[in-house]
């Protein structure tokens, strides 16, 4: 395999076009074609998002026409996987050499599949199916539904955390783990008064959102449970919010291990149903 260093030098006056073909069945086959690099990986980007908004759900990225690409763009690739729901998925096709050797070097091969072939490449998207994504049990569809209206308003980054934590107290299993440890509603550093739309914007508060669900879901599915949770949900937010809501528990003199703990050794069982 080339080393990705041999990866031509992008030329002085950069393009990148982008096409794509409707493969059926929410398949999208997208091929660009010229240099992916910093001047026009926001092209592929854009792209990329439309045909996510157009309701494609599985992508396979042909890349037999692409001459140079970067750090910049496998950056792009790795942002839109992650906007994928938990039915969502992109593998790459025709990649050539020095691209393989650039995932090989960054680790990306074990995130990306990639297939010498479009047959190859669309047979396996199109013959995958994950199973369904478990529902919300009742309480934790409250907790997503109110995540959704009080996260836009937050200012920060903290201050979307504890929204999360505050909705997330009120509410089932995980309700009674944090509340156990202090982390109640009023305890909680109540968010400051917004007058519209906070900092991130609505789509960027979307997307914390799905992307809490998908965690959520994933956990649930990992202990093969036919509902997620306001515990799944939890774990979820952790995960997703990682040192910060670390220093949150620190702040009011509890920790990650002392959640776990409680969540642990809850007299109740986790709802099924």
């Amino acid at each position: 395999m080339s080393s990705p260093v041999e990866v031509p030098h992008p030329s002085t006056q950069p393009s990148l076009e982008v096409s794509h073909r409707d493969a059926g069945d929410g398949v999208c086959v997208v091929t660009p074609a010229g240099e992916i690099d910093l001047a026009s990986a926001p092209r592929l980007k854009s792209s990329l998002v439309a045909l996510l908004d157009e309701g494609f759900t599985r992508f396979v990225l042909d890349l037999c026409a692409v001459r140079y690409l970067d750090s910049t763009g496998l950056g792009v690739l790795i942002a839109f996987s992650r906007r994928l729901n938990a039915e969502g998925r992109i593998v790459l096709a025709h990649a050539p050499e020095p691209v393989l050797g650039l995932l090989e070097l960054t680790g990306l091969d074990a995130q990306f599949e990639t297939f010498a072939s479009m047959e190859d490449a669309l047979a396996e998207v199109q013959s995958a199916r994950r199973p369904a994504q478990a529902r919300l049990c009742p309480d934790a569809e409250v907790v997503m539904g109110l995540a959704a209206t009080a996260l836009p308003f937050a200012e920060s980054s903290a201050d979307e955390l504890r929204r999360w934590i505050r909705i997330l107290s009120a509410y089932g299993e995980a309700g009674r783990a944090l509340r156990r440890i202090g982390l109640t509603d009023t305890a909680i550093e109540p968010p400051l008064p917004a007058g519209g739309v906070g900092t991130g914007g609505l789509v960027a508060h979307a997307e914390v959102v799905s992307r809490v669900r998908t965690l959520a879901a994933n956990i649930a599915a990992d202990r093969a449970a036919a509902t997620i949770s306001t515990v799944d949900l939890l774990l979820a937010v952790m995960l997703a919010y990682g040192d910060a809501f670390d220093h949150e528990l620190r702040a009011h003199g509890s920790s990650a291990t002392e959640l776990i703990d409680c969540l642990g050794s809850s007299p109740d069982p986790a709802p099924v149903g």
